[in-house]
């Protein structure tokens, strides 16, 4: 937590200065995750200059939870709109907790266009508005995370979200989070939550919702019978949103900025570009070969499916024998069972319906093989080639082996589900003839087709009827994701080889260039080769060490020509662009800060896909399936309103700079309140999975 004290030093438009210390957070449960944003925004002084762009900013802050402890290292995409020409100051801290301003893109920037940095704040310095606490139990009593991972039982997840008093801004009065989770349908078919919690199934996944309230405490139990324990990373989002449609789209639009954050904050290496070109074009080609399967394996399969139904209850229907009654009757059904085999119109449509399953799980293949050259093609930006092709190949031997056994469970699983749905399919069927013929087989035949048409439109509607349909789907999902593994397994092979070929073509510096990625080829962590220089303030000093003055003088010099001016400029620190805050005094090697970040970044990542999922499942359609999240955007809407009447404008901010602070002259900042031009920040908070 920084704790701002302002003192007055006269009158006019800069009567106040900043003063800060860092204060130490506390983790009192199993899981905590914390993070702290800006407060009310401070009276400027000549050292803070604000630059002579018009600019608004918006923020997506991104913070991560390792091993049960709070990480404390937040990742901050700054988004700039530029509403009049001109030059950018933003400001970071240093490892001492003092803003540290940069020349956002280091010139002038045009009304109307946009730019971003990446800012990262190191371990201590910020918390974030909300906390989140999770607790495990495994069949009764809590334990660790460890224990419930690959555990058989009943496994309870406790989650509990509350506003972060650490926290400097009103972000935890008018935010909604949302927590999000998913668990594998080979670890369980069915997960029970607290009121107001959604469960949904999506592919293979059971896909975990809840929604928190602004401003209050929420929390939310879970519960499911798991077999070998696995689960995702927890994400917890936090929006401000004034109705469904804003929710959805600020959701979204964090969803999208975390999944794209290696490109942000990682970037790409400038190493194997043919091969990375030659790469994206295989994926471009499978892409649509993908496209294409599916769009002609689908109907097919729906098609045959249909087909194989009014194939089998017509078989039924000229077996049906004296009264009908209103459930199946099992000499006709035997009497269908005997058609099974031979040169018979069911036995005909079974074996089409086996041919369109497998055809339809087999068009995912392609869409697995593009995952896998996606893959490859990150893997590559990161680091390089090298070490690569043996990777690919273990990952594919992995990858093929899974996707072999998940194969045969989707077969066992369409077996099971085929058997009751039968069943269910063929009361109906014989409860609406039944109907139509009252009550007699004779001339049942005449009837079949309007009965069939029936049947079909009540298991569309009905409950009870609908579960047996979602079980026949979720076989039919595990086999396509089973043929998207072997297709990505199979393609894994195929880059290793093209790999190994690419990296014995390669020359030796080339070799030499990738062998050491954590180093060479991460664009946007360039900022970490002079980390120590984040500290360094124009015109001299450091505050990070006695190397840190040369460093940062070769910088600083940059921003300006004339020494005589240098020293007489802003006493603020200036940084180079780019910078990732708060790397000034830090001992880690540079290595190990890009493994950290890379890692950091695979979390978010991952975390981004399961919110757009859970964005989904909350506003389908564009409306609210959920009361809660009604609720929250209600309670969000009237704490903004009741922030924007009480704040009040700063008396001694002239018309230009109150255009660039935020609500009502108050910091939204999550950084520093120095940054008066931030307007709203949203926020994804991620858990380690099991």
């Amino acid at each position: 937590m920084m704790v701002i004290r302002s003192t007055r030093r006269g009158q006019g438009k800069h009567p106040g200065r900043i003063a800060g210390r860092v204060c130490g957070i506390t983790v009192s449960c199993a899981m905590t995750l914390a993070i702290a944003a800006g407060g009310a925004a401070p009276a400027r002084e000549a050292e803070y200059p604000l630059g002579t762009a018009a600019a608004t900013k918006t923020q997506d802050v991104f913070g991560i939870l390792h091993a049960g402890t709070i990480s404390g290292e937040l990742y901050i995409v700054n988004d700039f709109q530029i509403d009049r020409s001109g030059t950018i100051i933003d400001y970071g801290l240093t490892g001492a907790d003092e803003p540290i301003a940069t020349a956002v893109g280091g010139g002038e920037h045009a009304a109307g266009t946009a730019a971003n940095t990446l800012t990262k704040v190191s371990s201590g310095l910020k918390a974030m508005p909300w906390t989140v606490r999770v607790r495990y139990s495994l069949n009764g009593p809590n334990v660790d995370s460890s224990a419930v991972s690959g555990a058989n039982g009943l496994v309870g997840l406790h989650v509990t979200v509350s506003p972060n008093p650490l926290a400097d801004t009103d972000y935890a009065t008018t935010t909604i989070p949302v927590i999000a989770f998913t668990v594998p349908t080979k670890v369980t078919s069915a997960i029970t939550g607290s009121s107001g919690t959604l469960v949904t199934q999506n592919g293979t996944d059971m896909l975990v919702v809840a929604v928190g309230r602004p401003a209050r405490t929420t929390s939310f139990d879970f519960f499911f019978n798991a077999k070998h324990c696995s689960m995702s990373p927890l994400a917890v989002a936090a929006v401000e949103a004034s109705d469904i449609a804003e929710f959805s789209r600020s959701m979204t639009a964090l969803a999208t900025r975390a999944s794209n954050l290696s490109d942000i904050a990682i970037g790409g290496g400038k190493h194997d570009t043919k091969l990375l070109n030659r790469l994206k074009t295989m994926r471009d080609e499978e892409q649509d070969k993908a496209t294409q399967a599916i769009a002609a394996a689908d109907p097919a399969y729906q098609q045959a499916f249909h087909d194989y139904m009014a194939a089998y209850v017509t078989s039924y229907t000229g077996h049906l024998s004296g009264s009908i009654g209103d459930s199946t009757q099992m000499s006709a059904l035997l009497g269908t069972a005997a058609e099974l085999k031979g040169d018979t119109p069911v036995a005909h449509a079974v074996a089409k319906i086996s041919d369109a399953t497998n055809d339809r799980s087999a068009a995912r293949s392609h869409q697995g093989a593009v995952d896998a050259i996606d893959d490859a093609i990150r893997q590559i930006e990161l680091r390089g080639t090298t070490g690569l092709a043996a990777d690919l190949k273990r990952q594919a031997a992995s990858q093929l082996s899974r996707a072999a056994k998940d194969f045969k469970t989707g077969q066992k699983m369409m077996h099971d589900a085929m058997i009751p749905f039968s069943m269910a399919y063929t009361d109906a069927y014989t409860r609406h003839l039944s109907k139509m013929t009252g009550g007699t087989a004779a001339g049942a035949g005449a009837h079949a087709e309007q009965a069939i048409e029936q049947t079909n439109d009540e298991f569309a509607s009905n409950k009870n009827l609908t579960s047996d349909n979602q079980k026949v789907q979720a076989a039919l999902d595990t086999m396509a994701a089973a043929k998207a593994r072997e297709g990505q397994g199979n393609m894994l092979l195929t880059l290793a080889a093209l790999i190994a070929k690419s990296d014995g073509d390669a020359s030796g510096t080339a070799k030499a260039t990738a062998a050491d990625w954590k180093t060479v080829t991460a664009t946007g962590l360039a900022s970490y080769a002079s980390q120590r220089r984040a500290g360094t303030r124009i015109g001299g000093g450091s505050d990070g060490g006695s190397d840190g003055g040369s460093e940062g003088g070769s910088e600083g010099g940059s921003e300006g020509t004339d020494p005589d001016a240098a020293a007489s400029a802003p006493a603020a620190p200036l940084a180079s662009t780019r910078t990732l805050y708060g790397l000034s005094g830090q001992t880690h090697g540079i290595e190990t800060d890009m493994s950290g970040t890379v890692n950091d970044v695979v979390a978010v990542e991952t975390a981004a896909d399961i919110i757009k999922n859970a964005v989904d499942t909350l506003t389908a359609d564009g409306t609210s399936s959920s009361t809660a999240l009604t609720r929250a955007i209600a309670e969000a809407r009237t704490a903004v309103s009741k922030a924007s009447t009480s704040g009040g404008n700063r008396p001694d901010a002239d018309a230009t700079e109150a255009s660039r602070i935020g609500r009502q002259g108050a910091s939204r900042d999550v950084v520093t309140p120095v940054n008066t031009h931030t307007t709203g920040a949203r926020f994804l908070m991620v858990t380690d999975g099991l």
